[in-house]
């Protein structure tokens, strides 16, 4: 009989918790919303972090899901491990003070045993060593032979890991972990000291986590008063177990790929184990970085974006070890569409947004990875044979290539591992310690598992969300439900100059989403008066920025709500600005435009877009036609909701990194324009009046932005243009029809005068250079000379380094040139002599005497000090330092 297929795996395991009375919901974004601990979603629990706690609003205590996770931490083991990946499909169950242990075990062990038929005699479990509990039901309820029941630390069976005794404090509790055994005829191991069951018998195929602790400040584990259940089953593991294969790679969700680079490589899987590890990795990095651009998180050199990057180019760097040598990996994108496209839809719906942004990123690194490969292919064949040792220099060689040719270091050290070669990681740590911390901080999230927030506050108070009122009416009367503080509590009272975060029953004010800015505006209430300068939310919660400007605002206070009409009104007409905008680049530029970041405020729009490309004059001048075009029409602006499959069946586009739910709200002008929105907009797109498009630039690798303004701002850039271009008229004594004739001819002008006194230039660095000759001395090893000459810019000093050094060479000299701002210092060094000086260090060193800066490569290097008075004494060390390098 044939193995069940994974999409088999994954249906039969999400019916069988329905049947017991689970709901089934859909996967979370990898990119978590309200979380500020996490960088990507990395758990099934994830999402109901507020439904563990008790303050979640959902109305299932059952929940069961597939979840797509990412996880970085053991990058370096994908590929080469059987089980090692970045992104994975996780199966969960859960319970939210529901049912515990005893009916958790029971039905993963009947999950595995009826369901998947896999043989009780090839399953084993963990528990945590104090938790007799589930020792008991494994033993006593399922049957298990002790042998078969391993008593694990907190390390390995508590969660988090080693919770009780070093933290985070808040919701924790025991694991029981479920394992595969390959080898069930052989002796089991023993318990007693066991701290790691053997990887190529034991696979872990389930974990389950019960949630019955709150850990205090103290150490002591408190019970919860709501138990809960976190199960989590990776579906890669359980697809490789049931399909009787050695590592994840060779089952149904992975072959798909191998096969493409099979084809894409001539080579075969299988015949090479280095390949093999390259295909491997290539395979999990095509799923990763698709899934993550699919759900928002671009290549970028912050944050999210750091990450995916990193992932791309390391997928593209083990291409060219395959023998690929032209971009292949945008391709995979259709691939993981065609694998996983029926479950996770968002990877066809945003496929054209995948493709063109990866590709951009193959296309940009293809010389990066060029270039620095080369020179490190020179590095380690100077460096020999691998002698088992940290390859001596590795660390610094690694930083250069980074510093010098922007290749990353990571690729480096796994390229040094894959030859035998070991990098020295603390020496390349420390040269690149200033780039590292910047990276570690725009990555850093919080280490608590729960953080708190203004939102964990409210809801812990038992306040109640929010009703929004702002499509309808400006003006709310209502009621003040809570006023938070400035440390994220609960106060029952603001006075006259206080700010607060201010919670009502209703409002009329747009909390920021969706790229729209919140609104402003004030609250009246008897005895007063605050005003509101941003709304914003928090999960089911709408904060109101309050600051009291007189009286006292309490809770449980009737107020008025009263949105600032003025600002709200140019927001809506840049909002629905911004859709027509969208519309119309798809039209001009193609169905791969994709937005990829927003900011709509009464002042502007900003559109961020996928597209490679700088729009030329033309097709800016044909997109705003059309934006134009439509306004004239007076379209009226349609919303309602309906559910997501009917928003999808009528052709209305979802977001680009936007999070929806099952009901969603549309948003159509005609037919030129629909989308998914739940901002504010004009009633009809007459009302948006003016639009124009005020610059369009690249913001990265594939992403380009456009600014526009509409209405009463279109109107007022209107105006400045036309004030700049009469003042230029004036200046230049000529009528506006002439002003661009006339530009023309200077422009001309100037670049003829540029060169003449290019020429002029030339020829003075010619009698310079013969100067510098003169002051030349030869030694054994070369010539060095020291000249000091006024009046030089820095692209004449380096010309003329550069210059020298082809006529002297090998030679090493130092050029300081006094002007009117300082003193402008050049040096070269032949690369032969860089091992006795190098140019930056002579720079930075007479630089500095005189209280200036510089530097550059050991080559070659520019600097300015900023006390002419000290120039001889930079002139005298810089011939000093010649000569102790035998040079002078």
């Amino acid at each position: 009989m044939e193995p069940l297929s994974a999409p088999e795996i994954r249906e039969r395991y999400l019916a069988f918790f329905e049947s017991k009375g689970h709901q089934r919901m859909p996967s979370d974004s990898l990119i978590p919303a309200d979380d500020p601990t996490l960088l990507f979603t990395g758990a099934g629990m994830n999402q109901f972090k507020d439904m563990f706690l008790g303050k979640g609003t959902l109305p299932y205590k059952r929940v069961t899901t597939t979840q797509k996770c990412l996880r970085v931490p053991d990058l370096e083991e994908v590929g080469r491990t059987p089980r090692h990946h970045t992104f994975f499909e996780m199966l969960g169950n859960f319970s939210f003070g529901d049912y515990f242990k005893a009916e958790c075990i029971e039905w993963e062990w009947e999950f595995f045993t009826k369901v998947l038929e896999i043989p009780e005699g090839q399953l084993v479990v963990t528990v945590y060593d104090e938790d007799d509990e589930a020792y008991g039901i494994w033993r006593d309820d399922i049957g298990l032979a002790e042998e078969r029941i391993y008593r694990l630390g907190e390390k390995e069976n508590f969660w988090p890991a080693e919770a009780p005794s070093k933290g985070p404090n808040g919701p924790c509790g025991p694991c029981s972990e479920i394992y595969f055994d390959a080898s069930p005829g052989e002796p089991y191991p023993g318990n007693e000291g066991l701290t790691e069951l053997p990887s190529d018998r034991f696979t872990e195929i389930g974990n389950c986590v019960f949630t019955q602790f709150d850990r205090q400040s103290d150490g002591s584990l408190k019970p919860l008063p709501q138990r809960n259940i976190d199960v989590g089953l990776g579906l890669e593991r359980i697809a490789a177990v049931l399909a009787g294969v050695t590592t994840n790679f060779e089952t149904d969700l992975f072959t798909p790929y191998i096969r493409f680079l099979e084809s894409r490589s001539g080579r075969t899987y299988g015949a090479d184990s280095r390949a093999d590890t390259s295909m491997r990795r290539v395979a999990d990095h095509a799923r990763a970085v698709t899934f993550c651009i699919a759900d928002g998180a671009v290549p970028g050199n912050e944050g999210r974006g750091y990450v995916v990057r990193k992932i791309v180019r390391r997928a593209i760097r083990d291409g060219y070890e395959l023998g690929i040598d032209k971009p292949f990996l945008f391709e995979m994108v259709d691939v993981v569409g065609e694998v996983m496209g029926d479950v996770f839809p968002e990877v066809l719906q945003n496929a054209g947004q995948c493709r063109a942004l990866i590709k951009t990123e193959e296309e940009s690194f293809a010389g990066v990875y060029r270039q620095g490969m080369a020179r490190l292919e020179e590095f380690l064949a100077a460096a020999g044979k691998p002698k088992g040792k940290v390859l001596e220099g590795s660390g610094e060689f690694a930083f250069q290539l980074h510093d010098t040719y922007g290749f990353p270091g990571d690729i480096t050290c796994q390229v040094m591992l894959d030859r035998g070669f070991s990098m020295d990681q603390d020496a390349f740590d420390k040269a690149m310690a200033a780039q590292r911390d910047r990276a570690r901080a725009s990555t850093k999230t919080s280490e608590a598992v729960f953080a708190d927030n203004a939102g964990t506050a409210l809801a812990e108070g038992g306040v109640p969300a929010t009703t929004f009122r702002g499509y309808d009416t400006l003006t709310t009367k209502t009621e003040v439900l809570a006023l938070v503080g400035s440390d994220n509590r609960l106060v029952d009272a603001a006075s006259k100059g206080e700010d607060v975060l201010l919670v009502v029953k209703e409002s009329p004010f747009y909390a920021e989403g969706g790229g729209q800015v919140g609104d402003c505006g004030t609250v009246a209430f008897d005895g007063g008066h605050a005003v509101i300068s941003n709304t914003e939310s928090k999960g089911d919660f709408c904060l109101h920025h309050a600051k009291v400007e007189a009286g006292t605002l309490s809770s449980g206070t009737p107020c008025e709500m009263r949105v600032d009409e003025v600002a709200r009104r140019a927001t809506e007409r840049h909002h629905t600005a911004t859709h027509l905008l969208h519309a119309a680049l798809k039209l001009v530029l193609g169905d791969h435009v994709s937005q990829s970041g927003s900011v709509v405020s009464p002042a502007r729009l900003r559109f961020d877009f996928t597209h490679g490309e700088k729009l030329t004059t033309d097709q800016i001048h044909r997109i705003e036609d059309l934006v134009c075009g439509e306004i004239l029409r007076a379209t009226a602006v349609e919303a309602k909701v309906s559910s997501m499959a009917e928003a999808r069946a009528a052709g209305f586009i979802a977001l680009f990194g936007e999070k929806y739910g099952d009901e969603v709200r549309t948003l159509a002008v005609g037919e030129f324009s629909k989308e998914l929105c739940g901002g504010t907009h004009v009633a009809n797109v007459g009302a948006i009046g003016a639009f124009r498009i005020v610059t369009e630039t690249a913001i990265s690798a594939g992403n380009r932005r456009i600014e526009a303004v509409a209405g009463a701002e279109a109107l007022a850039v209107a105006r400045e243009d036309q004030t700049s271009l009469d003042a230029i008229a004036k200046l230049l004594k000529s009528p506006l029809a002439e002003v661009s004739e006339k530009v023309a001819q200077l422009v001309g002008d100037a670049k003829r005068l540029r060169k003449e006194l290019e020429k002029a230039t030339a020829a003075d660095l010619g009698a310079v250079l013969a100067d510098l000759e003169k002051a030349a001395v030869q030694t054994d090893i070369g010539r060095g000379a020291v000249l000091a000459v006024a009046g030089l810019a820095m692209k004449d000093l380096q010309e003329l380094m550069t210059r020298a050094q082809k006529a002297l060479a090998p030679f090493a000299g130092v050029v300081l040139s006094p002007g009117a701002e300082g003193v402008l210092v050049g040096a070269t060094v032949s690369k032969p002599l860089t091992d006795r000086l190098k140019a930056g260090d002579l720079v930075k060193t007479l630089t500095g005497i005189m209280g200036g800066g510089g530097g550059g490569r050991p080559e070659s290097a520019q600097g300015k000090g900023r006390d002419p008075a000290k120039l001889e004494e930079a002139t005298d060390t810089a011939r000093k330092l010649l000569a102790e390098a035998g040079l002078g």
